[in-house]
């Protein structure tokens, strides 16, 4: 079993999701073998997939057409082959892994002090005796793998019987004699952007450091201008589906308390330094 940290990179059209995923990724990759922020941590492989790259062909029939503008909904879940992507995912971290737990994840009122990079962090409450889950997800087994008696694993991560399918997810513990800095870790990244990253339930529920970029309307705007898209952007697509479709999914989690919300109009550089202070502090 490989240990595993899944950080989820999120956020807005042209806000810059992109460009901090590879500065982290290339970050990432010059660390690897050494000691990763803590003493008992080594960096071990790294690895980052992009949503962007299951979008379904043009003439998939799973489609949803806008008919006021005769052009493909982009936008939303059905324009890609999140089933693809899960099953790459799933390929990747095998069929039992251990997700590195991140406990530490405390409230962070930062807006203020970073120049208003992020919005607000408040604690997950868990058990402080627990370093890793020994995870099954949900939808991977219902999908992929079943469980030894042949049925799908029950929702959510904990300790003990999961919810009578049979499979059993157990919580690896440290011994309440070794301290925390005395075990020795394997650590492997792996690196999910997208734009619907946290709005689909395996990849939300596997991703254990959550970003999200977002811009304001005009803003956004002014940038997809700049941008060329195939098949391109028709008259009112943005306006009509785009920003519609965005406010609709940022809904879905902006209240979630494990998601950092960046400001994308911060310079680069300056998300990228925080982000790498809040995994550090995470660890």
């Amino acid at each position: 079993m490989e240990t595993w940290l899944v950080i989820g990179i999120s956020g807005v059209t042209n806000g810059g999701k992109t460009t901090l995923a590879k500065s982290l990724e290339s970050y990432l990759l010059s660390q690897q073998g050494k000691g990763f922020f803590k003493e008992n941590l080594m960096l071990n492989r790294v690895v980052a997939l992009c949503q962007d790259d299951y979008f379904l062909p043009v003439d998939s029939p799973k489609h949803c057409v806008i008919e006021k503008l005769n052009h493909i909904n982009w936008e939303i879940l059905s324009s890609l082959d999140m089933e693809r992507m899960c099953y790459d995912i799933m390929k990747l971290l095998g069929h039992k892994f251990i997700l590195y737990n991140c406990q530490q994840l405390r409230a962070q009122e930062r807006g203020s002090e970073c120049g208003g990079i992020v919005d607000q962090v408040e604690p997950m409450v868990q058990d402080e005796d627990n370093i890793f889950a020994d995870h099954f997800l949900t939808n991977f087994l219902r999908k992929y793998g079943g469980n030894e008696n042949g049925n799908g694993g029950a929702a959510g991560t904990g300790s003990g019987s999961s919810g009578g399918s049979g499979r059993t997810t157990n919580w690896i513990k440290k011994s309440k004699n070794e301290p925390f800095h005395n075990v020795s870790i394997k650590l492997n990244v792996l690196l999910l952007e997208g734009f619907l990253l946290f709005n689909h339930p395996i990849t939300l529920d596997l991703c254990g450091i959550k970003f999200h970029i977002h811009l304001p309307y005009e803003k956004c705007y002014s940038r997809r201008l700049q941008r060329v898209y195939d098949p391109p952007d028709v008259v009112g697509y943005f306006e009509m589906c785009v920003w519609p479709m965005y406010e609709k999914h940022y809904k879905e989690f902006k209240d979630r308390k494990d998601i950092y919300v960046l400001n994308g109009e911060i310079p680069q550089e300056n998300i990228f330094n925080y982000v790498l202070n809040c995994i550090k502090d995470l660890l």
